[in-house]
């Protein structure tokens, strides 16, 4: 697959505070429907909305401690199945609940993620995971496993989980490609996220986890959304040259999380550039009206549980 290069477009302003946070963690996955999602829900401000963009992204905060997964796949799950409800109780301003409901929206029980994923987790019905899988078995596996949809077939999960990552990042750039402003959006949400949000992450996962493990990590992932946004605003080749080459070094360090050596894969940024281009022709007819039946949902359920900024 040739990439082609274009005039890169962006703004100098931006240019600069993204060359000034970027950090070398990787990008936050799927952060931009969130973050599209969440700029339909309703908040009435900019401020406001900025921050439930930031909240409805910051779910994924813990998302990337490849070096502790039993701490990662707990903080996974807190936020987003068992207390993230928790966070709307540690809010105090209006800014706060702004941030909060942005947060609760993420959850994949009833939020975004639900749809995103199925319910429970890894459920084809949903519409990434149904994208992964299919991919899976049109492109076929990166390393050998059974060869089908079996529970207890790890190989065939972590197969799915590299594609999944390149649908969700195939998403992402599709819904900026359909929303120019919203990489923008990105990097400013994360800029004027309020100082009241890692206070109420650890009020809210302190049991589970260090003060200032969460204050760290919270900090990094704020950085990196500058640089996503970023990158999501130049042109489609060129963000997926870049989002492609943070993909592969987090799949780097998640197959070696589960003992899998990535060197048999080959190159992998040429490799996950690839594989999101892929992706990018697997989600482009119908990834928007996905999305848009995902605000529905999110927002008739919002409403169910009382939730209002």
């Amino acid at each position: 697959m040739k990439r082609t290069k274009r005039t890169q477009t962006a703004l100098a302003a931006m240019m600069l505070v993204a060359s000034i946070c970027f950090a070398s963690q990787a990008f936050a996955w799927g952060s931009a429907t969130h973050a599209y999602i969440c700029d339909h829900l309703g908040a009435q401000g900019p401020l406001k909305n900025l921050n439930e963009l930031y909240g409805g992204m910051a779910p994924d905060v813990f998302n990337y401690l490849f070096t502790d997964n039993t701490l990662r796949e707990t903080l996974y799950g807190a936020t987003h199945y068992s207390n993230f409800l928790d966070v709307w109780k540690s809010s105090r301003t209006p800014i706060g609940k702004a941030l909060a409901l942005g947060f609760i929206s993420h959850n994949g029980l009833w939020g975004a993620d639900g749809t995103a994923h199925g319910v429970p987790y890894n459920n084809p019905d949903g519409y990434v995971i149904g994208k992964a899988i299919a991919m899976r078995f049109k492109y076929g596996p990166f390393f050998p496993d059974g060869g089908k949809i079996d529970p207890n077939d790890l190989t065939f999960w972590l197969n799915v989980e590299l594609y999944h990552n390149a649908v969700e990042s195939a998403v992402d750039i599709l819904i900026c490609r359909h929303d120019r402003a919203l990489g923008g959006k990105i990097s400013a949400a994360a800029l004027a996220r309020s100082p009241e949000f890692p206070a109420m992450l650890v009020k809210t996962y302190r049991s589970l986890a260090p003060e200032n493990l969460i204050r760290g990590t919270e900090s990094d992932f704020r950085r990196n959304l500058v640089a996503y946004g970023f990158a999501l605003m130049q042109p489609q080749d060129k963000a997926v040259e870049d989002i492609a080459s943070q993909l592969a070094s987090m799949a780097g360090a998640f197959l070696a999380m589960y003992g899998i050596d990535p060197t048999g894969l080959g190159d992998l940024d040429t490799l996950a550039f690839n594989i999101i281009s892929l992706a990018l022709e697997e989600c482009e007819g119908d990834y928007l009206d996905a999305v848009n039946g995902t605000i529905e949902r999110v927002s008739s359920a919002l409403k169910s549980n009382h939730i209002s900024d």
